[in-house]
């Protein structure tokens, strides 16, 4: 069996989180993690090779690259993606990322108690082709009963580099504290980056190598650039409420 590894936070990890809404974690997976989950993730994309529609397959959503980033558009080209949700139903090494005990156990240091995971996905940057993803705040999206146990009991949402990731190939940008300022009505269309919605006084793009994750809170506005390189970025992003399963906390 496979031993634990326990990601390294920071001293000051949950000051930092809780005031700047989000935080860098360096070799937050280990490379045989990393390794693991690329091949999956290839294996995937392989399945995707000739589709140039969105399209569900045994529970695993594959979203299309097309011109302009929309849903709903062809493709680019056969088999370019620009996201697959819950790759976890097809590939068991996104399953186990879900319930990993060390990444578990990292977001119970930075509070959040018995986290469960309510969203897996891989997001694509294709090389030259990729599309931006505008600034929003994830929490906008949970709705009904899931956003109350959100509100009630925290979360956190992460996001994990499987390629190297910078301001080139459309690295991941935080607008540090906007967590602060509640949710803000957005427009979610990929053709803007949503610049001027959101205070963007403390952005920051983080530059990420492959197993480095940035951890950030569900209200913190983030989004990322087009793709101008000759280099893919894929990163996994997952999201987190606390209070475990929903059988055991009563009420909505």
């Amino acid at each position: 069996m496979r031993a634990v590894v326990t990601p390294v936070l920071p001293p000051d990890a949950k000051q930092t989180l809780e005031r700047e809404g989000w935080l860098h974690v360096p070799r937050f997976l280990d490379a045989e993690t990393v390794s693991g989950l690329l091949r999956a993730s290839e294996e995937l994309e392989r399945t995707a090779s000739a589709l140039v529609r969105d399209t569900v397959v045994l529970g695993v959503g594959f979203e299309v690259q097309s011109a302009t980033g929309r849903k709903g558009e062809l493709a680019v080209a056969p088999g370019a993606l620009r996201k697959i949700s819950f790759p976890s139903k097809g590939q068991a090494a996104f399953a186990n990322l879900r319930r990993d005990a060390g990444v578990l156990h990292a977001l119970a240091e930075l509070g959040v108690d018995a986290p469960k995971c309510l969203v897996d996905q891989v997001n694509f940057k294709l090389p030259r082709l990729g599309t931006g993803f505008p600034f929003h705040q994830d929490a906008y999206f949970v709705i009904g009963k899931t956003r109350g146990r959100l509100e009630r009991h925290g979360g956190l949402n992460l996001v994990i580099a499987l390629d190297p990731a910078d301001a080139e190939n459309g690295g991941f940008e935080v607008l540090g504290r906007t967590h602060t300022k509640g949710l803000v009505e957005f427009p979610y269309d990929p053709g803007s980056m949503n610049e001027g919605i959101f205070d963007e006084t403390h952005r920051v793009l983080v530059a990420m190598q492959p197993g480095d994750a940035v951890l950030f809170h569900p209200l913190l506005a983030h989004g990322s650039g087009p793709n101008r390189s000759d280099r893919p970025r894929r990163l996994v992003t997952m999201w987190f409420r606390g209070g475990g399963p929903a059988l055991t906390s009563p009420g909505p």
